[in-house]
Order: C-alpha cells, then sequence, then structure tokens
C-alpha cells in the first residue's frame, strides 16, 4: 500500500509541475513554428509570379543572445501556481493520511517542500523589494539631476575665492638610507 503513495506523490509531482514546463516549452516553439510557417507560405495575388514581391523574412531568433526575463506579472503568476500546487499536495497528503491510506511520515515531504518554497518566497519579496527601492533611488537621483540641470546657474565672479597656501620646504631632506635610521640588525 505504501508503494501506491510514492506512486501518487510521483505523479502529482508530475502534474504540478512537469506538464506545465512542457506546455510553455511546446506553446513558444509552436508559436515560433507558426510564424516561420505564415512567412514561407505564397501570397494569391492576381499578378504574374515574376511581378511578385518577396516577402521580407522574419528576424532570425539569435541563439547567443541571452532569452529575454519573463515580466513581473509572469513570474507572480507563476509563484502563486506552484504555491497552489505545493499547498493542494499537502492537503492531499494529509487527508491520506488522516483517512489511514497513507502512512504518516507520507505528509513530510510535501510539508517540507512547501516550507522551503514559503521560503522562497519571502526572500523573493525582500529581492523585490529592494530592487524596487533602488528603481525609486536611481528615479529620484534622475529627477534631482534634471531639476539641477533645468536650474539656472550662478555666475563664477559669485564665487568664494580660493585661499592659496604657501609650502615651506623642510630643511634636512628625509633619506631613507641613512646610518641614524637604518632598521636593527643590518
Amino acid at each position: 500500500m505504501s508503494s501506491a503513495v510514492l506512486y501518487l506523490a510521483i505523479v502529482a509531482v508530475w502534474a504540478v509541475v512537469l506538464v506545465p514546463m512542457w506546455l510553455r516549452r511546446d506553446t513558444e516553439a509552436g508559436i515560433t513554428r507558426l510564424l516561420h510557417k505564415r512567412a514561407e507560405e505564397p501570397t494569391a495575388d492576381t499578378t504574374p509570379p515574376d511581378t511578385l514581391e518577396e516577402a521580407p523574412e522574419p528576424p532570425q531568433p539569435d541563439h547567443g543572445a541571452r532569452p529575454a526575463r519573463p515580466g513581473r506579472a509572469a513570474v507572480i503568476a507563476r509563484r502563486r501556481r506552484r504555491t497552489a500546487g505545493l499547498s493542494l499536495l499537502a492537503m492531499t497528503t494529509i487527508v491520506l493520511t488522516a483517512t489511514g491510506v497513507a502512512p504518516w511520515w507520507a505528509v513530510l515531504p510535501p510539508v517540507v517542500l512547501l516550507a522551503g518554497h514559503l521560503a522562497l518566497l519571502r526572500v523573493a519579496v525582500g529581492m523585490d523589494a529592494a530592487r524596487a527601492q533602488a528603481a525609486a533611488e536611481a528615479r529620484a537621483k534622475a529627477r534631482e539631476a534634471a531639476r539641477l540641470a533645468a536650474q539656472p546657474t550662478e555666475p563664477a565672479e559669485t564665487a568664494e575665492p580660493a585661499e592659496v597656501i604657501e609650502l615651506v620646504p623642510a630643511d634636512e631632506v628625509f633619506d631613507q638610507y641613512a646610518d641614524d635610521r637604518r632598521a636593527v640588525g643590518e
């Protein structure tokens, strides 16, 4: 009976994590294929084929470039889905344990996964707040710089004159190799 619970847990994790990942990857690849296929299709014009203008080729994706980061809404939606899935998995194992179908230790992995995920979310919230604060400070500096640039500058005559200090040369030049300045033991 305990192997059945293990298989159920594997299927649940597979359904919660891997299926959405595969669907997302297939959707992105399908859209790319669809765009390339449409660009290759001939146009149905009544003009003779020799006067048809060639369709411009779509820009080829640069596989060496870094992929674009997902937007904030996509990241938050992914976090919510993952939290909901892990919560559902934890609740399911708790119900199975309470009904006697699963042993008591079957609750531990989903609860540990959920706790770890919540800890990571806490760190992510801190990072998001720090990023938002840094962006706000950068905007404030830019506004301040724009305000100072727009402000009329004062003429140079009103600046306070600098005080000139005369340096008096020392009578004795420092010589690090002088006999009275050598380290002991040399």
